[in-house]
């Protein structure tokens, strides 16, 4: 109920106003958020979400699936029309695909860059440093500082050696 109450409330405040009752709604939610954290009208829809200070969340980005934990590090850039999709099913019989539903957490780590209309599935890590290329659908692990782009996402280049 508390859920759909906050939802609501997000989707007609200002999308680039009152980050400072964001935030506070959020925490109401379970969420663990940082300071300096600037999230736009997003739908929590089963996760709790974390975010990491300074991490700014783009408009009509979606939290959906069961009931896991989204982690968003630190320094984050996460664009419009982004899905973090917790939930999934096990393949089933013939006379029904979607068998026994899933959830799994998901892991973002510090100074990450997601495009627009990504979609990030459940279980994922997507280490330090990595950008996501718009519309890249992610279904593995990225190891940290790598560009990634496609469905499924794959490796296009390292961005950074130290």
């Amino acid at each position: 109920m508390k859920a759909w109450l906050i939802n609501w409330i997000l989707f007609f405040l200002p999308a680039s106003r009152f980050y400072s009752l964001k935030r506070s709604l959020l925490r109401f939610l379970g969420g663990e958020i940082g300071y300096g954290v600037r999230v736009m009208n997003i739908i929590i829809h089963g996760p709790t979400v974390n975010i990491g200070n300074d991490t700014f969340i783009g408009n009509e980005t979606i939290f959906s699936g069961g009931k896991s934990v989204v982690r968003i590090g630190r320094n984050c850039d996460i664009s419009s029309r982004v899905a973090f999709v917790t939930g999934s099913h096990k393949i089933g019989t013939a006379t029904r695909a979607a068998g026994e539903g899933y959830s799994k957490d998901i892991r973002i780590g510090d100074g990450v860059w997601i495009g627009f209309g990504s979609v990030i599935l459940p279980g994922v890590t997507i280490g330090n440093g990595c950008i996501i290329a718009a519309g890249s659908v992610v279904i593995s692990d990225i190891e940290e500082n790598r560009m990634v782009a496609g469905v499924p996402a794959v490796e296009k280049r390292l961005l950074y050696v130290k």
